[in-house]
């Protein structure tokens, strides 16, 4: 609170090369209210970033919601332990997220394409959650089954940064509308992916089918925003 501002461009931390950058754009004629939602539905690189931004937030969903019955069930922990090793995921993705983005960062100065450091974001955290979670049927090891969601939490970073920083490339003076109108949708699975999850463990009585369908998601996901995906903006 002590540090905001009404301006990026009255920070007093900036240098004059920095504040140069903050010049005041032109006036837009966006179109107000509804328009603008129907505008940005109309553009297919939108429905690319929804895309995955539902497949990541269906296996956040699930990974909360359930880790700590799948460690207690399924692995024979303790509900302390299953806690326990509930909560480490979180932690790698925490350091993954920025790790990730870092990267991403370094690629672009160095003179790779928008759209190739996205997709490759998208692409690399999907295929690599999904192999980890597709994996998970053959594991009965507490340690090896923790390295493995570990692995996969870091994995999705990859995929949550490649769409966040996707929302400025597509939409930079709708990045707020973009992401409301993304994340109204990508919160369903809060809804629907845990129950279906509950019921998946219910009928089957394993985790099996729960992390096939997860993983199946987040790669259909990933092909889609490869194949529609964009880096450029869209006319709102």
């Amino acid at each position: 609170m002590l540090r905001a501002r009404e301006r990026p461009a009255e920070d007093q931390k900036l240098s004059s090369a920095e504040r140069a950058l903050f010049v005041d754009p032109a006036p837009t004629h966006a179109p107000p209210g509804i328009a603008a939602w129907r505008s940005l539905a109309g553009h297919r690189p939108v429905w690319a970033i929804v895309a995955v931004h539902f497949a990541g937030n269906w296996a956040l969903y699930v990974l909360l919601s359930w880790l700590p019955s799948y460690f207690h069930d399924a692995i024979g922990l303790s509900i302390a332990n299953a806690g326990l090793y509930a909560a480490a995921p979180s932690l790698v993705s925490f350091v993954s997220f920025n790790v990730v983005a870092y990267v991403a960062d370094r690629a672009l100065a160095r003179g790779s394409g928008r759209l190739a450091v996205r997709r490759a974001q998208v692409l690399i955290g999907a295929a690599g959650a999904g192999v980890l979670l597709l994996s998970l049927r053959q594991v009965h090891s507490a340690d090896l089954a923790l390295a493995m969601l570990c692995a996969a939490s870091g994995f999705m970073a990859f995929v949550s940064s490649g769409f966040s920083a996707n929302v400025l490339d597509v939409a930079p003076r709708h990045a707020a509308l973009l992401m409301a109108m993304s994340n109204t949708i990508a919160t369903l699975p809060g809804l629907i992916g845990v129950a279906a999850t509950g019921w998946l463990v219910q009928v089957t009585g394993t985790y099996d089918a729960a992390f096939v369908l997860t993983a199946v998601i987040l790669i259909g996901a990933a092909g889609v925003f490869a194949r529609l995906g964009a880096a450029e903006p869209v006319e709102v």
